[in-house]
């Protein structure tokens, strides 16, 4: 198992070039499946753009030992942690923990986000790996943040007109700012419907096939319900 020197410096990268793209090969790629994960391209213009964050932990000579990256979705006011990975071989070392930690930071400052966002696998639809993680483990992991799932039959888009869906999936919140936040328990539908729409529409349009219909109804009242992580295989699969 690789272990990295200790300490790291957690920073925020705001201009593409080598270490955009040393990130992407030696970390990114090698840890989702290539239906997840975005083109190096694609990340590089989110950057440029300033719609895409880069967090990266960094040692002292300048190697990237995890990064995490944010989508800003304006118009939902929602942040989706799009990848939070580790280094090959060095899962379960705080990495992530400290990622994490400072993306919701900075996030909080430059947003304001009613909503911090992620898509992770369900245990039961997905297989540990040693390239890919343990969905089991990164639930906990999540758990830990006092994430809960929303209950929605969720599937991520594709993310390129190449690429599938990726079916067995939850969505996730990690942050939901207070106003947002129902007497009921739910948390308010309208930030989550505008997400989704600009989410699903930027590689796949408006598609009108099942499991989008599905999504829209889940997504019709004014409230989402949401459930402990332990508790996902209560929320139907996409």
């Amino acid at each position: 198992m690789s272990i990295h020197p200790d300490p790291l410096t957690v920073t925020e990268v705001r201009r593409t070039g080598p270490l955009v793209d040393r990130v992407y090969a030696e970390i990114l790629a090698p840890s989702f499946p290539p239906a997840e994960l975005v083109t190096l391209a694609r990340l590089r213009d989110g950057i440029t753009a300033g719609r895409t964050t880069l967090t990266v932990a960094l040692d002292g000579s300048g190697t990237p030992w995890g990064a995490a990256v944010g989508d800003w979705y304006a118009p939902a006011r929602v942040v989706l942690l799009s990848y939070l990975a580790s280094r090959p071989g060095s899962r379960g070392r705080g990495v992530g923990g400290q990622l994490l930690d400072r993306a919701i930071d900075d996030w909080s400052t430059a947003y304001r986000p009613c909503l911090v966002l992620a898509e992770v696998e369900r245990p039961d639809q997905h297989r540990a790996s040693l390239a890919h993680g343990d969905p089991v483990a990164r639930l906990r992991f999540y758990q830990r943040y006092r994430a809960v799932a929303l209950d929605l039959p969720y599937f991520q888009p594709a993310l390129r007109a190449d690429a599938d869906r990726a079916y067995g999936m939850l969505l996730i919140a990690l942050h939901v700012a207070e106003p947002y936040r129902r007497d009921d328990g739910t948390i308010a539908a309208e930030p989550v419907r505008r997400f989704w729409a600009e989410h699903l529409a930027g590689t796949e349009g408006e598609p009108v096939d099942g499991p989008a219909r599905r999504m829209a109804d889940a997504l019709a009242g004014e409230g989402v319900a949401v459930r402990p992580l332990d508790a996902y295989r209560q929320i139907p699969a996409a």
